[in-house]
């Protein structure tokens, strides 16, 4: 990019210039959804509101899913009233608009990732508040970042040096205490992208 000689510069232009240089980063996001909140400070009345414009039948399907299968971390409800989405004639809902092509690009992976969600929001259900909200925050394994808490049955509590790591089944538990350190930077990280409202499946190492 050539920058203007300083001489040239007005403060009309210096805006549009700084403007220019902003747009590649946000381009760069891919999946942005500007300005959502996704669920990350959004009030369990907030969510009650915007689900309740949905039909009841349409509302209790919207609940037994209870996250975005485009967005696993972002509760329905968050962003609005859900985005319904028929695929293969199954209805499938989605935090927002943005996730609608997203949703129908790959038919059959999202009505997998519904499945799972639905599955795991099942399982959660039944666990006590704290414990429910401690899985819902770290949402994945800690070993197997790709593998959704609850979606293999109850998820497995243990304490590596003092902290609290949920695994998604006994399989688990040998690996995460071989590795603590590990272990605990990826529980870290998984908290972090729930505070951002993202996760990039970047750890596929269960055995």
């Amino acid at each position: 990019m050539t920058f203007p000689p300083a001489r040239m510069i007005t403060a009309a232009g210096l805006f549009l210039f700084l403007g220019a240089l902003a747009i590649p980063l946000s381009a760069a996001d891919g999946h942005k959804h500007d300005g959502h909140d996704h669920g990350h400070g959004v009030s369990e009345k907030k969510i009650s509101a915007a689900l309740n414009k949905l039909s009841p039948k349409d509302r209790e399907l919207a609940r037994a899913q209870r996250f975005c299968p485009m967005m696993p971390r972002t509760r329905l409800g968050s962003d609005g009233t859900p985005q319904k989405v028929l695929i293969d004639g199954k209805p499938v809902f989605v935090c927002c608009e943005d996730c609608v092509p997203e949703a129908k690009e790959d038919g059959r992976r999202t009505l997998s990732a519904v499945r799972k969600l639905t599955r795991a929001a099942a399982t959660l259900a039944k666990l006590p508040p704290d414990q429910r909200a401690d899985a819902e925050t770290q949402k994945f394994c800690a070993v197997n970042t790709n593998s959704l808490l609850g979606s293999m049955g109850t998820p497995v509590r243990m304490t590596l040096k003092g902290q609290t790591v949920l695994l998604c089944c006994r399989g688990c538990v040998k690996k995460a205490q071989s590795r603590p350190d590990a272990t605990l930077a990826r529980v870290a990280r998984l908290r972090k992208e729930a505070e951002h409202g993202d996760h990039h499946h970047g750890d596929h190492d269960h055995d």
